[in-house]
């Protein structure tokens, strides 16, 4: 059976970067979003950061404190690449979510599908455990997974939809849900994809 880091090492080594169903050339409400509810000198994380552009679009921004996770070593090594010496305020985790560990603390964890990938309740418990754990008390958590009307697998792999009910009762002892919206984005392949966005603060 193919391990979770040879299956997205695979993917990153073999597609660019616009064949990825997931690609965008800026990033959109994550980046709306995490400039809302932080400033420059704040920690942020963005959780499966593959080959996103959304740290450059931070670093553009004048954000000094940019955490990656990312499991594929090679998306990991591709985006340094991209970054080069701007990649000084940046700091990386090739790791999976669930074997997470740090010395800091975040303002902003930010997960643009990888939450929906977690279809074992025991693994979507510890996901919701390390994020407290990392999260700022006041901090924001945003999510965004694919909508009840979006896709029920990726890459393969198949996923868990959710609207502002379901995740809102994973979350509801120490998160309070402030914002959502909706955005289809557009597949290579010519079709769209539903995406629903989420943004909590923690208050306990």
């Amino acid at each position: 059976m193919i391990s979770s880091i040879d299956h997205w090492d695979k993917i990153y080594k073999t597609k660019k970067h616009a064949e990825l169903s997931w690609h965008q050339d800026t990033s959109t409400i994550s980046l709306e979003w995490i400039l809302d509810y932080s400033s420059s000198n704040e920690p942020v994380i963005d959780i499966g950061s593959g080959v996103s552009i959304l740290a450059n679009n931070l670093l553009e921004n004048g954000y000094l404190d940019i955490s990656l996770l990312e499991i594929s070593r090679t998306a990991i090594e591709t985006t340094k690449k991209r970054l080069q010496k701007r990649a000084e305020n940046v700091s990386y985790y090739n790791t999976n979510i669930l074997d997470f560990q740090s010395n800091k603390k975040y303002k902003v964890w930010h997960d643009r599908a990888v939450f929906h990938f977690l279809t074992d309740n025991k693994q979507r418990q510890l996901y919701i455990h390390k994020l407290n754990q990392y999260l700022d008390l006041n901090g924001y958590f945003i999510l965004a997974t694919f909508s009840p009307t979006g896709p029920n697998k990726c890459s393969g792999l198949k996923i868990k939809q959710y609207d502002k009910d379901r995740i809102s009762k994973l979350l509801i002892s120490n998160f309070k849900l402030l914002r959502t919206s909706s955005e289809s984005h557009p597949h290579p392949n010519g079709g769209t994809q539903n995406f629903n966005y989420f943004c909590f603060q923690k208050v306990r």
